[in-house]
């Protein structure tokens, strides 16, 4: 026997190569990430929003300074997206390079805290975040929400690195990306009050269990700290804290109003205020569970892991109470199989029983299962509160009863586990679905921060399954607890060997269709309004059109003259950045109209543009498109949207024009006069043409305008 075959060689090499797999992995996430958010970025065309938030931070790159508007969200994305602008250029890919980067840094995020959550549990998560239809279409698409998951994620990481280590540094990073939440948007005050109050409640319940939770407590050695040294960690946050908030509110101190007017409206003054009011009008209103089908068709590839996590930790908590005389809440869980079959059959009367007997339009609470059994001014009363709530429905109802006790069961079992960072997640999860839930806007984006939480949580899960002795993510029974212990340890290798191994490979299959479904999402159809997660998307005869401009321009050598009204404001404002100079003013007459090349009106000006801009081509075309889904759907209308994206009821798929469907359409007008741009164009033949230039303006109908307001080329086609 040589000395290479001794046992020691034989664990260093098998380390080697753990080494190298862990190596070669990391950087296929990364290559995939890249690829996934970075390819094709400039195909799809540009969102409403998108194109504000483009527009405006090329005024950043340009010099001028961004002044906070509650409308326009946080400075932080304008002066990011500007300062990639003034370096790379003003061009339709540069502006979303940012939001993309983040996109990949998100991903990557959970590879550098594989020592932290276990290499498991890192690889799990960073899949999960790599292949999830939402992160990857969001993580290419230029909205404050790529990059505050991306701050929120880097700010709880440093927070929990600072509770391990106890060193200062990742406490002052964590304040400073949380001050970067702050300045990006206004839903981090939401995300605060729920973390608050999280901590709070693990810090009550874990002192009621009486259960030690020596996995997160770190060890201090030495002579108890200075009270100016306990005063320099919180000190230190607030000051970096602070400075980043007050540069980027007060426009690097260029405010027009002065600095503290922007730091006072950023703090509480326009963002608080405006947020809230626009919550209380539900501007963009939908129903209490706008985000369920999208999770469930989006994001399955979860809800595995999750049921797994869940169970598990219903499970383990029994184990530890048995032997315990516990106090309330904690002591419940002795009654494990109790909670168990009651979450189920709630969950199945929430899935099952509200579709008895609704209408299309659904049932108001009352109507549903309270007339029956109370007065009536008692169930109107319940109905006006159920409003202040924006629960419209029944089933709305039972579903926060659902969603609160299975987070509730969880939350109480983590803690008593001594799992403070899943208790956390599972706070968390429950509260952003309850807060995302009731809020007044409702937009697909929101579910990305629903799904952060539950993304941590499913790849922990992945990680104990393969791995129950990860490194800071197990539990820690010592000295009493060692029966309960060695009870958890036999149950966790027998969940292993039963039930582990089948976990991860359901979750791989689920994985691999919702890769498929991020790529026909992302890449085959980002602009279709069938798929859930488009909402009012431009349409691609939009983007047409400045590549029309771009063409004819750089043909004729001139540089067109565009001026944008109304609807189609955006996301026109930016399309023309490069490629022609706008104006933004209504044309009054031809005379005016005559100036420009190009105009947009909005639909309802079709009278005017016919009558009296005659020496104009007049195209309606389609701004901007969307589906609302029927209600109710029968389960295989659902079971087929799911495998197929296909819209329903099947008779939308023959003609989109139809119920179901919805788009805002706009008038384009091309001047075809003598030696401009579009005089010797082919007509846009993708478009509908509402009338021809040289068209003939009917005397009686239309008084004869004076001659200086008619262009002589209009009227020599008259002629």
């Amino acid at each position: 026997m040589s000395l290479n075959d001794t046992p020691e060689f034989d664990a260093i090499t098998a380390k080697r190569f753990s080494r190298r797999g862990w190596f070669y992995l990391c950087g296929l996430v990364l290559i995939l990430a890249g690829l996934s958010r970075f390819l094709f970025l400039d195909e799809k065309p540009y969102h409403h929003d998108e194109s504000l938030h483009a527009y405006y931070s090329n005024r950043v790159a340009e010099g001028i300074p961004h002044e906070y508007s509650a409308l326009l969200h946080g400075p932080v994305l304008y002066y990011l997206t500007g300062a990639f602008l003034a370096v790379f250029g003003s061009d339709q890919l540069t502006a979303r390079l940012p939001a993309a980067l983040c996109g990949v840094l998100i991903v990557a995020l959970p590879l550098l805290w594989r020592k932290q959550i276990g290499t498991w549990a890192a690889a799990a998560l960073a899949v999960f975040l790599l292949f999830s239809p939402t992160m990857m279409y969001f993580g290419r698409f230029l909205r404050e929400d790529a990059f505050n998951s991306l701050w929120i994620c880097i700010s709880l990481a440093s927070y929990f690195t600072y509770r391990r280590t106890g060193k200062m540094w990742p406490a002052v990073c964590a304040s400073a990306f949380l001050a970067m939440q702050f300045c990006n948007k206004e839903n981090s005050y939401l995300h605060m009050f729920i973390w608050l109050t999280g901590g709070l409640f693990i810090s009550l319940l874990a002192r009621k269990s009486g259960f030690s939770d020596q996995a997160n407590q770190r060890s201090d050695s030495g002579a108890a700290p200075q009270f100016w040294d306990r005063l320099a960690l919180p000190l230190n946050c607030f000051i970096v804290f602070a400075v980043i908030f007050v540069i980027f509110y007060s426009s690097f101190f260029r405010h027009s109003k002065g600095a503290m007017h922007g730091i006072l409206d950023g703090l509480y003054r326009e963002s608080l205020l405006y947020w809230w009011d626009q919550n209380q009008k539900r501007r963009i209103d939908g129903p209490f569970d706008y985000h369920s089908p999208l999770f469930f068709n989006y994001e399955f590839a979860l809800v595995p892991a999750l049921l797994a996590a869940w169970y598990r930790s219903v499970r383990l908590a029994a184990f530890s109470v048995a032997t315990e005389a516990v106090r309330f809440p904690v002591s419940l869980l002795k009654a494990r199989k109790l909670i168990v079959g009651g979450v189920v059959v709630l969950w199945m009367v929430v899935l099952f029983s509200p579709r008895i007997g609704l209408t299309s339009e659904g049932c108001s609470i009352s109507e549903f299962c309270l007339n029956a059994l109370v007065p009536e001014k008692v169930s109107a009363a319940f109905d006006r509160f159920a409003h202040l709530l924006h629960v419209a429905h029944s089933r709305h109802l039972l579903q926060i009863v659902a969603v609160a006790v299975s987070g509730a069961v969880a939350f109480v079992a983590s803690v008593a586990l001594g799992r403070r960072i899943d208790a956390f997640l599972w706070w968390w999860a429950t509260g952003a679905i309850g807060a995302y839930s009731y809020v007044g806007e409702k937009v697909p984006w929101l579910l990305i921060y629903i799904l952060l939480p539950l993304f941590a949580l499913a790849g922990l899960e992945i990680g104990r399954s393969l791995a129950p002795k990860s490194v800071l993510i197990d539990h820690c029974f010592t000295g009493k607890f060692s029966d309960v212990a060695r009870l958890v340890e036999e149950w966790e290798h027998s969940w292993v060997r039963k039930s582990g191994r089948l976990l991860v490979w359901l979750t791989a299959a689920f994985i691999v269709f919702a890769g498929w479904k991020a790529i026909r999402l992302s890449f085959l159809r980002p602009a279709d309004p069938v798929e859930r997660l488009v909402f009012t998307q431009t349409t691609p005869e939009s983007k047409a059109l400045r590549e029309r401009w771009k063409t004819l321009s750089e043909v004729k050598n001139l540089t067109p003259k565009i001026t944008i009204h109304g609807e189609a404001t955006w996301p026109f404002a930016w399309y023309v950045q490069g490629v022609a100079s706008q104006d933004f003013v209504k044309p009054a007459d031809a005379v005016a109209a005559d100036a420009f090349d190009a105009l947009f009106l909005d639909l309802t000006e079709l009278e005017f543009a016919q009558k009296r801009l005659v020496a104009f081509d007049v195209y309606k075309i389609p701004l901007r498109h969307w589906w609302v889904p029927q209600a109710n759907p029968r389960f295989s209308e659902i079971l087929e949207y799911f495998l197929t994206s296909e819209p329903y009821p099947r008779e939308l798929r023959s003609s989109r024009k139809s119920i179901g469907f919805g788009q805002t359409e706009i008038l384009y007008l091309e001047n075809r006069s003598k030696g401009r741009l579009f005089s010797t164009a082919e007509r846009i033949k993708s478009a509908e043409i509402m009338a021809l230039a040289g068209r003939r303006v009917e005397p009686l109908l239309v008084p004869a305008p004076e001659a200086s307001e008619v262009p002589a080329d209009a009227v020599e086609k008259e002629q």
